[in-house]
């Protein structure tokens, strides 16, 4: 299993084939939630679970990814070497894709998990 991010309630073809993949669920689970549940960040604990994400929270989610990626880089904790550079990948990703969903629509919410 994977934990994915695409839009609810699609308006459109675009909407309807934009997907893009975040981790794995082992990965995600050992990982992403790991660190969300140790620093107590709301949405990427969120997402192992699955939740919808309006636009208006995108900033929110953008500020936790960026915490993620800034402990990673900062490579202080052994326990995280092994997936780092798959993890660091996938967070840049996202970022690209909360930035293109923010093209489609104003009011566009997304599913993430």
């Amino acid at each position: 299993m994977s934990v994915m991010g695409m839009v609810d309630n699609a308006q459109s073809s675009d909407e309807e084939e934009f997907s893009f993949p975040i981790s794995f669920e082992r990965v995600y689970r050992d990982y992403w939630y790991k660190f969300a549940n140790e620093n107590e960040l709301y949405w990427l604990k969120s997402f192992l679970y699955g939740i919808e994400v309006e636009r208006a929270s995108f900033n929110e989610v953008i500020t936790e990814l960026k915490l993620l990626r800034k402990f990673l880089l900062k490579g202080e904790d052994v326990y995280y070497l092994s997936e780092r550079k798959y993890i660091l990948s996938r967070i840049e990703l996202f970022l690209e894709k909360l930035d293109e969903a923010e093209s489609f629509r104003d009011d566009i919410v997304l599913y993430i998990g």
